[in-house]
């Protein structure tokens, strides 16, 4: 004989849920690889940056003409290739 009467509704909310879980994995997947990816960038870019303005420091305590005009190429050059990569695709 069958058992009709319904679940709690803590094992319902539960089941829900998993249901729910299970059906939104790609979703999470692809979150998840999109995040990695953006993240890696911004950190490449952060340590780009921090690396031209090392540079362009030393520079500066040579020469301070030289060092603004070489932070400024530095830079240019972290934007310029940031821009082509982005445009490849």
């Amino acid at each position: 004989m069958d058992d009709l009467t319904p679940l709690p509704g803590w094992r319902q909310r539960q089941l829900r849920m998993l249901a729910w879980w299970r059906r939104s994995r790609n979703a999470r997947q692809r979150a998840r690889k999109s995040f990695v990816s953006g993240a890696a960038k911004v950190l490449t870019l952060a340590i780009s940056v921090v690396g031209a303005t090392l540079i362009a420091y030393g520079v500066h305590q040579v020469y301070p003409p030289a060092g603004f005009v070489t932070g400024g190429v530095l830079l240019w050059a972290i934007q310029w290739n940031y821009g082509s990569e982005r445009s490849d695709g």
